[in-house]
């Protein structure tokens, strides 16, 4: 079998699983759960040659563990987690540009979670993911860029919604209190 088409399988896996994580109400089943996510889209990014995407994924799962352990991270704990994966990425690239995307992805994300503000939210999951589509379409990842484009689509509706104050403005923040909760509790990055 052609290994990129085995990688884009084990890629769809962890998309999958993904899109599950959105239904698991439990905080430690997130983190679980977006571990395995993590290590399927980790073997797919280093089967393809993105190296950069597999060590972001791999510091994913070791954010996740810490998690796991403590309840949260700190934002200098979030700090620290950005600058290993820039000196990772600084160490390893050889990729130029394309394999910053990564990490300009999860540093957009991870400082603003804190954000109460869900269309803010949402803007910086769109800026990762469309930084994660060019890098999956650079490596052939094609079933995770199909999910990196229904995400920034989905999230897109999702500000466009907000703005025409769909479900009124109670939900709304009712709403972006538990976003900003459950990206805390994945502390996603």
């Amino acid at each position: 079998m052609n290994y990129i088409v085995l990688a884009n399988i084990i890629s769809l896996g962890g998309a999958v699983v993904m899109v599950l994580i959105g239904f698991i109400k439990s905080k430690n089943k997130m983190l679980e759960a977006q571990n395995l996510q993590f290590g399927l889209l980790a073997v797919s990014n280093f089967m393809l040659g993105g190296i950069t995407g597999g060590i972001s994924n791999i510091l994913g799962i070791t954010r996740n563990f810490i998690c796991l352990k403590t309840g949260t991270l700190t934002n200098a704990a979030k700090v620290i987690f950005i600058i290993a994966q820039a000196a990772l990425t600084l160490a390893v690239n050889q990729a130029g540009w394309l394999g910053w995307l990564p990490v300009f992805a999860t540093a957009a994300l991870t400082m603003t979670l804190d954000a109460e503000n869900p269309a803010f939210i949402k803007l910086a999951i769109m800026f990762g993911q469309a930084c994660w589509a060019i890098y999956d379409f650079h490596y052939m990842n094609y079933v995770t860029l199909t999910f990196d484009i229904l995400t920034i689509l989905t999230n897109g509706w999702g500000i466009i919604m907000l703005s025409r104050g769909k479900n009124g403005v109670k939900e709304n923040r009712e709403e972006s209190g538990k976003s900003v909760m459950r990206n805390k509790a994945q502390c996603e990055a």
